[in-house]
């Protein structure tokens, strides 16, 4: 899974994270992409995620964003309304890892050359984190909520595109 050019620790997450909730929306296992809309933050892993594995987007009015879902999403079944909120359980995701991240992406906001150091350990503890994630049981790692009559309201943020920083 090299979308972004490596593999992203975001993509493996949000794979299982919606992997887990079509499970409970489409019990038959066929989901229907056309039947769904999900909230994201602006990030270029969980974007690019949501819209290829449900269908969801900004341009059809199935796709929002908002930072306040965090490393998750927000699942709704648009002929039911069912919906669910995923996310990682708190301590999964990795402290070190979080902080390397932020340095990162703080140095190349700034224009400051991130260091080839600081590159491969971030590849290496997210490349540890992807295969924990991925063969972990979802019920370890991750915290699945249904919200009760939600309204999905569509929000469209531009961000800076990080996905490329390490490449």
């Amino acid at each position: 899974m090299k979308i972004h050019g490596h593999l992203c620790d975001g993509l493996v997450i949000s794979f299982v994270e919606l992997h887990a909730v079509f499970k409970k929306l489409f019990p038959s296992g066929i989901v229907d992409r056309t039947d769904l809309r999900v909230v994201s933050k602006n990030g270029p892993c969980w974007v690019d995620a949501s819209s290829m594995l449900t269908g969801a987007r900004i341009n059809f009015g199935t796709l929002s964003i908002d930072k306040n879902v965090g490393n998750g999403f927000i699942v709704q079944k648009i002929s039911t309304g069912e919906t669910y909120q995923v996310k990682l359980k708190d301590g999964v995701f990795p402290e070190n890892l979080a902080k390397l991240e932020t340095k990162i992406k703080s140095e190349a906001k700034a224009g400051k050359k991130v260091s080839d150091t600081d590159i491969k350990q971030l590849e290496t503890l997210a490349n540890k984190l992807s295969e924990k994630i991925l063969n972990s049981n979802t019920d370890d790692i991750l915290e699945i909520k249904k919200l009760y009559n939600y309204k999905f309201k569509q929000n469209i943020q531009v961000g800076t595109r990080t996905d490329i920083i390490n490449k």
